[in-house]
């Protein structure tokens, strides 16, 4: 049982650094596509003059970003999607934070192995609908460089907190 709550309570630590990149990756790149709209757009706008000269980048420049504003949403995720990204973080952590003290109450022989089972399969019916609303975001776990420092502060965190 030892191993079981080990690896779950890693598995969930990894989980919640992983989304947490996730989620400050998805927030940068909507803050800068709307920095980078309303900059285009603003330009577009305002050097009618300048491209009046040149009336065939204008159009494209106005296409690009009316091109872009209609799937917009199908690229970056909506603050609703962020939100609901922000609330299963919270529940990984929590998650997390449980799993830790049944490993560490069971670690220190404060619990008996059949407490620990009973608990860890408590956690593990939580956990499940966590999983559940993880693959209704779809949110992607084969980002490498996420995955790589995702790895990496796990490790640091379990080798800081738990050896």
């Amino acid at each position: 049982m030892k191993n079981k709550i080990w690896y779950d309570m890693v598995h969930t630590k990894y989980g919640s650094i992983y989304l947490a990149l996730y989620l400050h990756r998805q927030k940068a790149i909507r803050k800068w596509a709307t920095i980078m709209t309303l900059i285009f757009s603003g330009s577009g706008v305002f050097g009618w003059t300048i491209w009046t000269t040149i009336p065939v980048i204008c159009c494209v420049l106005v296409s690009a970003i009316q091109l872009f504003r209609l799937i917009e949403n199908k690229i970056i995720l909506s603050d609703e999607e962020i939100s609901k990204i922000g609330n299963l973080l919270t529940r990984y952590n929590a998650q997390f934070n449980e799993l830790e003290k049944l490993w560490g109450a069971f670690f220190n022989e404060k619990i008996t192995e059949d407490e620990a089972t009973e608990q860890f399969y408590k956690l593990r019916q939580i956990s499940a609908g966590i999983d559940a609303d993880d693959n209704k975001l779809h949110i992607n776990g084969k980002i490498k460089k996420l995955a790589d420092e995702a790895n990496k502060k796990t490790t640091d965190y379990i080798n800081q907190y738990h050896t």
